[in-house]
Formats: C-alpha cells, sequence, structure tokens
C-alpha cells in the first residue's frame, strides 16, 4: 500500500505565524507530520507521497530530516491558494498504483485508530467519528439503506429531505483508503469533471463517485481524533493528548 498527505493548505483559520505549516504543530516530542509518517512506517506502507505549496521547502526538510526507513514522494502543487485539495489529492493518485491511504495532514488520531482502520476496513472507505448532526461545518456522512455512503455533506446544514431518507453515519475524519481498481476510476472522474472539482475540498467529488461505486463507511471506536483548523481546535486536542499520553504513543 501506499499513501498521500495533503500538506498544500495555507493554513490560515489556524493563524500561527510562529510555524512555517500547520502540520509542524508540536505535540510533545512530535509534530503532526512525524507522527503521520512515522505512524505510517509502523503500519510497512511502502511509499509515501507528500503534497506540497504553502513553504513546502520547509516542510520537506522537516520530512527529511526523521530518517525515515521508506522512499518519500514529493509533490508540488504551485496553484494551492486557488484550489482546493481535491487536485492535490488526485497529483498524487496519478502516481499510485496499487491500494492508496489518502491523509489530511492537519488531523490528530490515536496510532492504533488508524493502525485498526488500515488492516481491517474495506476497500475503498472512510474512516467515520460519531459527531453532531447538526454541526454545520463537519463533513457529514449520509448513509444508504445498504450502509454504504450516500454522500459527504460539509458546511452546511442537512436538509429535511436528507435527515428523512438517509442514515447519519458520523463525520469523515480525514483518512480514506481506495483501492488499486478505483484509484485510477477516479482520477478519471476527476479529469472528466475538472472544470467543477478542481476549486472544492474532497467530499465533493468523492459524492458523485458514490453513485456507482461502493464506498463503506469505518467507524472509530477510539476517542481523540481531532481536526485541526483553528488554534481553538488546535487547544482542545493538546489538552486530550497531554491527558492521555498512553493513546497517542507510537
Amino acid at each position: 500500500m501506499e499513501a498521500i498527505i495533503l500538506l498544500a493548505g495555507y493554513g490560515s483559520r489556524l493563524d500561527r505565524q510562529d510555524l512555517p505549516h500547520k502540520s509542524l504543530l508540536p505535540f510533545g516530542e512530535e509534530t503532526l507530520l512525524s507522527r503521520h509518517l512515522k505512524c505510517l512506517q509502523n503500519l510497512n506502507i511502502q511509499k509515501v507521497h507528500l503534497i506540497l505549496g504553502h513553504n513546502g521547502e520547509a516542510v520537506k526538510n522537516h520530512a527529511l530530516g526523521l530518517n525515515l526507513q521508506f522512499p518519500l514522494h514529493f509533490i508540488d502543487n504551485p496553484v494551492y491558494l486557488t484550489t482546493g485539495n481535491t487536485l492535490s489529492m488526485v497529483m498524487g493518485l496519478r502516481h499510485c498504483d496499487g491500494d492508496t491511504l489518502i491523509l489530511d495532514g492537519d488531523v490528530l488520531y490515536p496510532p492504533k485508530a488508524l493502525k485498526d482502520y488500515v488492516e481491517n476496513a474495506k476497500l475503498s472507505s472512510f474512516a467515520l467519528i460519531t459527531a453532531d448532526i447538526n454541526d454545520d461545518e463537519c463533513a457529514k456522512v449520509l448513509l444508504n439503506a445498504s450502509g454504504t455512503i450516500h454522500a459527504f455533506i460539509t458546511k452546511r446544514a442537512l436538509t429535511e429531505d436528507e435527515r428523512t431518507r438517509f442514515g447519519f453515519g458520523g463525520e469523515a475524519i480525514g483518512f480514506f483508503m481506495l483501492s488499486k481498481e478505483d484509484v485510477p476510476r477516479f482520477v478519471k472522474l476527476y479529469e472528466k469533471r475538472e472544470g467543477a472539482f478542481r476549486p472544492v475540498l474532497w467530499e465533493i467529488p468523492f459524492t458523485e463517485f458514490a453513485e456507482d461505486t461502493a464506498l463503506h463507511p469505518w467507524n472509530i471506536k477510539d476517542e481523540g481524533c481531532f481536526e485541526i483548523d483553528t488554534q481553538e481546535d488546535y487547544s482542545e486536542a493538546l489538552r486530550w493528548f497531554e491527558s492521555h499520553p498512553d493513546l497517542y504513543r507510537i
């Protein structure tokens, strides 16, 4: 299995001028990025593609300084300021020949949660955590009667029709897997609809992809997963990290 880490974003909502990139937020002696990479190394991932944009050279140097035991492939996204992370993901997928794990770079999770997911979840699938159905900001996942994913709804409230017709799976926390067969199929869909998908987050094209592809939910049992968009998010994640050290040990 290969992996992609999405690291191009600017992180303007976090507003940490003291750091070159939000993936370098500290958690103990590690950063978000070093945690990602060491977790992937422990999972015997064959190769990691890092999609860079904002202060990419600092991110690259940090990753190389970890002296990891697998190859790192750095891909520059020069238009990250005017595109969504779907483009960054596709830039990585074009280099992947097998089953692929994709991670948003701004997520803190217990290593066990990722390990259980990678080793036991179906392909293709999305890791979900418990969430408030009324949270407009989170990436809410709607489920078909069969249990597969119907749609991803983010940055808005659910309509009454959506609440009535579909099950609520929780929140897509920011790591998911595509099978070897679905990698080129998703890239083909993107290329067919590039005008619509280039500026948006990955939740949008995956909703369309789900129309004729079985995407499976994987419910994370462990607490302690956080998407870090703001300083408040980081403070909450850091409090949990510091109060549950065994949970996050790599």
